[in-house]
């Protein structure tokens, strides 16, 4: 008699999840994902093509989680730098859960990733985010196009400052409110 396994597709992505935060895209397979989910690598296959589809799925779902909490930001009627602190804030909060997961959203760690739509939209979508907030009415930009260069300055930096001090939270957010703020005028 099959084994039969509670919310199938949550318990799998939980621990994809759970693997590709321990050891890295490049090193879970799907026999790794199925062993620690108890499901067949068979079975694996019918929920999802391929580990690079289940890993942008699950990336995806998160972000959007992202996103969500910048736009509610957005719409806040409060001035430009408690908005920025407000959207540095929840980038590192949420980078720093995330445990490196989704590191190929600012940087192409992973080579079998570099290509891929889903990513490249998430990345655009949180560079469009974080542009429009640069480009608010109340920041006067020093110079012209840079809103985009600085998103990514912005989302480097935030990982940056997780790797190197990680018990620094709010020091590291002070750090970068300032840091873009200096480009703002």
């Amino acid at each position: 008699m099959p084994k039969i396994i509670k919310d199938v597709e949550e318990t799998i992505k939980k621990c994809a999840l759970e693997l590709f935060i321990d050891y890295g895209y490049d090193q879970v397979d799907m026999k790794m994902i199925g062993i620690k989910s108890g499901v067949a690598v068979g079975t694996l296959y019918n929920y999802y093509a391929n580990k690079k589809s289940l890993y942008t799925i699950i990336l995806e779902e998160s972000w959007e989680n992202t996103f969500h909490k910048l736009d509610e930001v957005n719409e806040l009627n409060i001035s430009s730098k408690e908005k920025l602190k407000k959207f540095i804030a929840i980038l590192y909060e949420d980078i720093a859960a995330r445990k490196g997961l989704g590191k190929a959203l600012v940087n192409n760690v992973v080579t079998a990733l570099q290509e891929d739509e889903i990513l490249i939209k998430l990345k655009n979508n949180l560079l469009s985010r974080l542009e429009a907030l640069i480009n608010d009415t109340d920041l006067l930009i020093n110079s012209s196009n840079i809103e985009t260069r600085l998103a990514v300055t912005l989302l480097t930096s935030v990982t940056t400052m997780l790797e190197l001090y990680p018990n620094n939270k709010e020091d590291n957010i002070d750090f970068l409110v300032q840091l873009i703020s200096l480009s703002i005028k």
